[in-house]
This record gives C-alpha cells, sequence and structure tokens, in this order.
C-alpha cells in the first residue's frame, strides 16, 4: 500500500499556521504509484492520480479525509490542475486534457475531453466492400492511392504523445485559471484558452 505523505508550502491557504516543511498528514488510499498531486487553490481539496487510471480528491485532508476516487475508462494521468475550486483539468497518457468538475454537492465527475478530434468521413460501404474482398483475393483496387487512411482513426488533437505537464497562465492576481499551457513527449508546447471550450465555474 502506498503512503502518501504531503508538504504544502507557505502560500496554500491553510486554516492552520503550518511550518514549511511540516508533514500534515500521510493517506494510504492508492496502492499504485502516485503522479501528479495537486492542492485546490484554497487549500482545501487535494488531488493526485495514479499509475491504476485512477484520480482521488480528498476533502478536508488536516482533520478527518474525505476521500474520492474516480477510475479513468482510458490511460493514466501524469499532472493534475485545479483550474477552481471546483474544476480541475488532468493530462497524461491519452495526449489530451481530461477536465472534472464537481457538483453543489462536492462530488466530482468526469466532463470531456478538451481537445475535440475530429474523425476522417468513412468511405462509402460499397467501396468498403470491393476493398475488402480485394485484400482477401490478394488483389488491390485499380487507381487507388497508395496513402490509405483509416476512417476510424481520431486526427487533428494538439498533442501526439504523452503530456507530462501543465502550467497555469495567470494575468495577476486571477483567482480562475483561464489559460494555461501544457507540454509533452512529443516536444510540443500547447497553450490553452479554456474559456473558448467551457465555462468555468467558481
Amino acid at each position: 500500500m502506498l503512503s502518501l505523505f504531503l508538504i504544502r508550502g507557505p502560500h496554500a491557504g491553510a486554516s492552520v499556521d503550518w511550518k514549511f516543511g511540516e508533514q500534515i498528514a500521510q493517506l494510504d488510499l492508492s496502492p499504485t504509484w502516485a503522479f501528479g498531486v495537486r492542492w485546490s487553490p484554497s487549500g482545501k481539496t487535494l488531488a493526485y492520480a495514479g499509475h491504476s487510471s485512477m484520480i482521488y480528491f480528498v476533502d478536508d485532508v488536516e482533520g478527518s479525509p474525505a476521500a474520492q476516487n474516480l477510475a479513468l475508462r482510458d490511460l493514466p494521468l501524469r499532472d493534475i490542475l485545479f483550474v477552481s475550486e471546483k474544476m480541475a483539468i488532468g493530462v497524461g497518457f491519452d495526449c489530451n486534457p481530461l477536465i472534472f468538475a464537481a457538483d453543489e454537492t462536492g462530488l466530482w465527475s468526469f466532463v470531456r475531453y478538451l481537445d475535440e478530434r475530429k474523425v476522417t468521413p468513412s468511405t462509402s460501404k460499397a467501396s468498403q466492400l470491393s476493398e475488402a474482398l480485394g485484400k482477401l483475393y490478394g488483389q488491390s483496387r485499380q487507381g487507388s492511392s497508395s496513402d490509405t487512411v483509416e476512417p476510424s482513426k481520431p486526427r487533428g488533437g494538439a498533442h501526439e504523445n504523452c503530456i507530462t505537464c501543465i502550467v497555469p497562465l495567470r494575468k495577476g492576481s486571477e483567482s480562475i485559471v483561464k489559460r494555461f499551457s501544457t507540454s509533452g513527449l512529443d516536444g510540443k508546447i500547447v497553450v490553452w484558452d479554456l474559456e473558448n471550450h467551457i465555462t468555468i465555474p467558481k
């Protein structure tokens, strides 16, 4: 069982005057590696991601921790960013930022992927059938290009490999993160304007 030791800096908005580097809690929630670990702007909620495609949200860490865990349907996350008290962005091996939000009761859920990927339109059923029969009998279609496109392959994503880091881009003393950047193993740095994609709850 993995024990997560939380070390909080002096500007996390703690209700208690903790000294820098002092251990404030030990959580035994995840039986796997923990990747990204982030505090909400107020310091009341902690989020971290596990290698088992789970994300954890923990409230009241200093008192009686109440944890929620969400099982992701796809690949694990590597980093997390709170854009407000009720919204967080997770990035990782899916190469596409994931949006998480809390409702009025504080229950967290997955909303959607941030980077909408376009799917190329599929060819007609007749041409798909003739191509399948040609492959079956070792024949190639006459006049067809050698560059084939998979109809179901998603295209148009900003990142092409694992996203490893997410950084807020604030103006002055903004409490809500409206813009952030991501970087990944594809060597790209992408700047996102969140207001163009979704309404940010406070």
